[in-house]
């Protein structure tokens, strides 16, 4: 599945949805640590507005580990 963005002329693509939950988070240092954390306020809401779009049974699908 594509967890893409396009928000104020920039296309935020996340590889997985393990960094669209990091990137949708509060800036935690755990996730600045192992590189997984938004880059700017704008990613963090790009990551939101798609991680509203995935449905549940992604969620069960796909391993989190």
């Amino acid at each position: 599945m594509l967890y893409r963005c396009d928000l104020s002329g920039t296309r935020y693509d996340f590889g997985n949805l393990r960094r669209v939950l990091a990137a949708a988070s509060p800036a935690r240092s755990g996730d600045d640590l192992a590189g997984l954390s938004a880059q700017s306020s704008l990613e963090r809401i790009a990551a939101r507005l798609v991680l509203a779009d995935v449905p549940l049974a992604q969620f069960l699908s796909e391993v989190l580990v």
